[in-house]
């Protein structure tokens, strides 16, 4: 079996182990049992459990950095807000098993951001959204304000979604959130047409 075959193997198992037992509850007797690899192979790839689980973190945040780096940044300012959020809504929806797992590892998900084959990722992921942001301030179709409000008021309800559907806890059917969730945050960002452009200070140097 190829090395790779065998990485990967172990790491759909590990998947299928910590979703059904939890990470404690899990042994790498158990995701060895899943896998059908050794207690060897195992070890050769990750030196502990907790290896496997970062590691399984890592591709899920990979993934969604992926994702969010590919929204299209040209076009009606109303459709790139609602694409924002159907990235968001579709990654989660195509990577479920893995998105369930990174919700109920929320105390390793910060370390695995922090890897140095991960810094780059997401970094890329953070300016994609700050210049789709940052262009539509400019052109005047959003309100300015600050990043992390910005991406709190577009994305904050979907993850909240997310996190219900998750559960089991989610009463409307995705297309039908995608829709009410982009509008939000359209609604909530959007410039206001009847504003009167703010005058630009003028800063009396003597």
């Amino acid at each position: 079996m190829a090395r790779g075959n065998t990485r990967a193997l172990i790491l759909e198992a590990a998947l299928d182990c910590f979703l059904a037992k939890g990470f404690a509850g899990t042994s790498v007797a158990d995701i060895r049992a899943r896998s059908g690899a050794s207690t060897g192979s195992i070890y050769h790839f990750f030196d502990t459990k907790d290896g496997v689980a970062l590691a399984l973190c890592a591709e899920g945040l990979r993934s969604w950095a992926g994702a969010v780096s590919a929204v299209p940044a040209q076009g009606a300012a109303e459709g790139v807000i609602r694409a924002m959020v159907d990235a968001a809504i579709d990654w989660a929806l195509g990577n479920d098993r893995l998105h369930r797992f990174l919700l109920q590892s929320d105390s390793l998900v910060p370390v695995a951001a922090q890897r140095s084959d991960m810094v780059d990722a997401l970094m890329e992921a953070r300016l994609a959204q700050e210049r789709i942001l940052r262009d539509l301030t400019a052109k005047g179709s959003i309100r300015p304000m600050a990043w992390d409000m910005a991406r709190a008021m577009i994305l904050g309800p979907a993850e909240s979604y997310l996190r219900e559907r998750a559960h089991g806890r989610a009463a409307a059917l995705p297309e039908e959130a995608k829709a009410l969730l982009g509008e939000a945050a359209w609604q909530a960002v959007r410039a206001d047409p009847q504003a009167k452009p703010k005058r630009e200070r003028q800063w009396n140097l003597i």
